[in-house]
This record gives structure tokens, sequence and C-alpha cells, in this order.
């Protein structure tokens, strides 16, 4: 019979290798594959889409927002090649927010690193073209706006993570704004991609007991903004440049009047602005995310936005929310949104499509 010496021995001995051997059996953790420097995001993001020919017209485009990085995505396995001519990004792209005050922005960094991995991310972005803005998770800063100490920091990871180069116009610019424009004349589609997080001008706190209905009230400031003067002269460029008909992309909404949560309204004389303008161009619509739900709105001139969240980060609460613009009852669950137009008829199809792949709402628009 051993002695009780031995089996001590052997005990720390088993001990130490099923040690060693859990340790190589360990999965290697996303943190590891952080990248150093944001130099290295677009590497890890591995083989990416080219956008489609200028001459090629667009029949689908479709649109998401609020994807928490470290869950499943079954959603995007509706965006298909062969169906969806690109996929635009609305923000919140990722839950990165800055709780360091570290200006490398790790908590950015490893999210970005995170979606890079994700499968039915990594699916889409191999397939399918992708044009991004941002919202406050993936600027670094709940939100956050032009008070963000490390905004620039910021941009810097999103253009290595997203592939923005020379001679990319958004290279070479604070922000991250951009336009594009596909298809052959009198069938032309203009993509407008706003930045309202670079530029924008502090929102004005409400007393905290009456957050139920949002933090922030409508600003008295005498001085508000929103884009930012070069982002606002760049804005009246390109509107008037031809297309038969123009998406204006909104991280948050426009035409929502009755919440006090982040919309344009919070910031009144740039929400103006931005109607005089819109208003001058007929043929355009809105698409704008960041909500966790879906409604689609409609102004009394026609002017028409689908709010379109989220991949994965729905409400958790019962969506009680009306408003004078509002047309649909908002969709709480998972959804993404679709473009598709029918250019013979001049009509384009704004449509919330859930989980399934179903519609829950279809909103056609005369253009």
């Amino acid at each position: 019979m051993a002695s009780p010496f031995f089996w001590i021995r052997y005990t720390v001995k088993m001990m130490g290798f099923w040690a060693v051997l859990m340790a190589c059996a360990k999965p290697v953790a996303v943190g590891a594959l952080e990248p150093s420097s944001g130099a290295s995001l677009g590497a890890l993001r591995g083989p990416v889409a080219a956008l489609p020919a200028a001459e090629q017209r667009i029949d689908r485009v479709m649109f998401g927002s609020c994807a928490q990085q470290r869950e499943p995505m079954p959603i995007l396995r509706h965006v298909q090649p062969g169906e969806t001519d690109i996929f635009v990004m609305l923000g919140d792209n990722v839950y990165g927010d800055d709780t360091r005050g570290d200006k490398l922005l790790p908590e950015l960094r490893k999210a970005y690193a995170t979606l890079a991995l994700q499968p039915d991310f990594r699916a889409v972005s191999k397939s399918i073209p992708i044009l991004p803005t941002w919202d406050d998770h993936d600027f670094g800063r709940n939100d956050g706006g032009a008070e963000f100490e490390y905004r620039t920091q910021s941009e810097s990871l999103f253009e290595s993570f997203w592939g923005v180069e020379p001679p990319d116009p958004r290279a070479r610019r604070a922000g991250v704004y951009g336009s594009w424009t596909f298809g052959p004349e009198g069938e032309r589609l203009q993509l407008l991609l706003l930045d309202t997080r670079f530029f924008r001008s502090p929102l004005q706190s409400k007393r905290r007991w009456s957050w139920r209905q949002g933090r922030y009230r409508e600003s008295q400031a005498e001085t508000q903004d929103m884009l930012g003067d070069e982002q606002w002269a760049w804005l009246e460029t390109e509107l008037a440049r031809p297309a038969e008909l123009r998406v204006v992309v909104s991280s948050v909404q426009v035409l929502a009047m009755s919440h006090g949560w982040e919309r344009w309204g919070q910031l009144p004389t740039e929400r103006e602005r931005l109607l005089r303008l819109l208003h001058s161009h007929p043929n355009t619509v809105i698409v704008s995310g960041d909500r966790h739900w879906s409604s689609v709105y409609q102004d009394e001139t026609g002017l028409t936005e689908m709010t379109t969240s989220a991949i994965n980060r729905p409400a958790k609460h019962r969506i009680r929310e009306t408003g004078v613009h509002q047309l649909t009852v908002p969709f709480g669950e998972v959804n993404l949104g679709a473009l598709e137009v029918d250019w013979p008829n001049q009509t384009a199809h704004l449509i919330i499509l859930g989980e399934d792949g179903l519609s829950r709402a279809d909103i056609p628009v005369q253009f």
C-alpha cells in the first residue's frame, strides 16, 4: 500500500498536469487577438466586398444598427448576395464606450476586434458591400458629441476598421460623413451618410426626476451645432448633385418629436435648417437608427423617415410612443430596414423586416 506522501506527491503532479492541459485547450480570448495599433484592425476584419461600380443600378439597400458584438446576429443571414446591393450600418455598430479615460480607447479597440470575428457579421462583410456611419457607442461615449476628448482617436479606429484610406475623402477630414452615387442617368441613387457626433454641441438635460420620457429637452442656446460648418457646406454641395432618389442617413431621428432622448429636435435650430434643405429636394428619404425599435414617419410635406434598430439589441420594454408624424406602430423586436426601389414606377419602398425575414411594414414613397 502506497504511503500518504506518495498520494500527496501524485495529487500535486496531476493537478499541475491538468492545469497545463486546460490552459492549452482554452480558446484564445479576443483580447489576445486585440491589435496593438489601429492599423491592424482592418486586417483583422479580413476580406471585404467591394462597392458596386458607379454606373451600376441599385435596387435594394439594407440598413441596420445597434449590434452588440459579443452576441449572435442571426438576422444578418437575411442580408444575402444577389438580393442586397449595399448594407448600410447606421451606428452603434459596436458597443465600446470609453470607461477608463484612456486615449488608446482599449474598450473600443476590443469591441471592433470582437466584431471582426463575429461569424454572422463576417459572412456579410465578405459578400455584401458595407457603408458605415457611427452613433454614440461606436463613437466612444454614451450620448456623446464634440465634447468627447478622444473623438479623433475614435475616428482613427473607425477608419482603420472600415478600411477608410486615401483617396477616400473621409480619410482627409474630420468626421466620418460621406456620399456615394450609383446608377445610370435616370436611375441614380445617392446615399448621404451624416456624422451626428463629431461636431455636435452639448444637449440640455432635464431634471433627473423627469427622465422617464427621456433625459433631454430642446436646447434654448443661441448657438447650436449638429454637423459643423464644413459638413453643412458639404451636404449642400452634395444635394445639388444630380440624382433621381436620395437617401440621407442620420444615426439619430429627424422627424420624431415626442420623446426626450437624442434626436435632431433637441437642437431645434439645426433641425429646422436640415428640414429646409431636405424639403427643397423632394426626392429624398431619411433612414435613422438608435432607438432599439423601428417605425416609419412622414411630415406634412411628404418627407419620409424609416427608423430601423436593432440587429440584436431590441427594446426590453413595451413601446407606447406615438407622435404626429408617426405612420406605423413601433416594432420592438430584432429588425432590419430595406429600401427597395421600383425604378420604372419611381417608387421607393421603405420596409421593416423581422428576424424571420418577413415584412412588418412596407411604406411606398413616390419620387
